[in-house]
């Protein structure tokens, strides 16, 4: 039997409300209960996964900005993975707007979203963090350590900015669609997999001790990787397709993740 659970957060354990449901914690907590490790692997940012821990019950490390970043459950950070200076440069210096003035910028530095042009003509995010963006310009962008760069907009215009920074940076970096309105880049060596590789070595885990669960391209390297990986109903088309021999289970929305934990455990829950 797995004795790790690694899960991501949007379109995975959270619900279409954007929440852990009220079953989706019990079985977490009732899961821990059996001495099963539970982690948590996301593309937010780490101040974003930390309320969404806290709101589960549980005191865990966590795996953020798409593997970027492991914080351990006192918080403390153990591992980060910048964007390497010389392609962080290069991708500020991209004219992003003249692909579409729809797309707009951010940047992710020491746990701080930054925005060069507050005015965001798309977003497709119902809830904002929880802390707030803060401008600056693009040479101040240029002096922070960048953890992650990722622009908002309509796919259509994504999917040819994509192939502007491929381009620029032969292909140096590592960006993956998190949504199909956020395209994110990141250093080369910066994915879900690495950095659970990383945190297995903290905690004494390896791949062969995992069933992880996910939805998005981003975590295409994490269900690839672990033992076992189940991809979501709702999940995106690619990666049902780049994965065709993983399970399917049911949609977040109704607390896919936390039904096949059930079963793969055989948890007893109380009414």
């Amino acid at each position: 039997m797995y004795n790790v659970v690694v899960s991501d957060l949007d379109g995975t354990l959270l619900n279409s409300d954007q929440e852990v449901s009220e079953i989706s914690k019990k079985v977490i907590r009732k899961l821990m209960e059996k001495g099963i490790k539970f982690y948590i692997a996301t593309g937010r940012a780490y101040p974003d996964a930390k309320n969404i821990m806290k709101s589960i019950g549980i005191k865990i490390p966590l795996i953020s900005a798409n593997g970027a970043v492991i914080n351990n459950a006192e918080g403390k950070e153990v591992y980060r993975n910048n964007l390497d200076e010389k392609y962080r440069n290069i991708i500020l210096d991209i004219d992003y707007l003249a692909v579409s003035d729809l797309i707009h910028i951010n940047i992710y530095s020491q746990n701080r979203w930054f925005l060069t042009d507050k005015e965001r003509k798309v977003n497709p995010f119902e809830e904002e963090p929880e802390y707030m963006y803060e401008v600056i310009t693009q040479e101040e962008a240029k002096k922070k350590d960048v953890t992650k760069i990722f622009y908002i907009g309509p796919h259509k215009d994504l999917l040819k900015l994509e192939k502007i920074i491929l381009d620029k940076t032969n292909g140096e970096v590592n960006i993956a669609f998190t949504h199909p309105e956020c395209l994110e880049i990141f250093d080369i060596g910066v994915t879900k997999a690495n950095a659970i590789k990383k945190l297995g070595e903290i905690e004494g885990f390896s791949f062969e001790d995992i069933v992880a669960f996910g939805d998005g391209f981003n975590d295409y390297e994490m269900l690839k990787s672990v033992k076992k990986g189940y991809i979501m109903k709702n999940a995106h088309y690619t990666l049902k397709a780049a994965l065709p021999k993983l399970e399917i289970v049911s949609s977040n929305s109704r607390n896919g993740v936390a039904n096949k934990l059930v079963e793969l455990y055989n948890l007893k829950m109380e009414d």
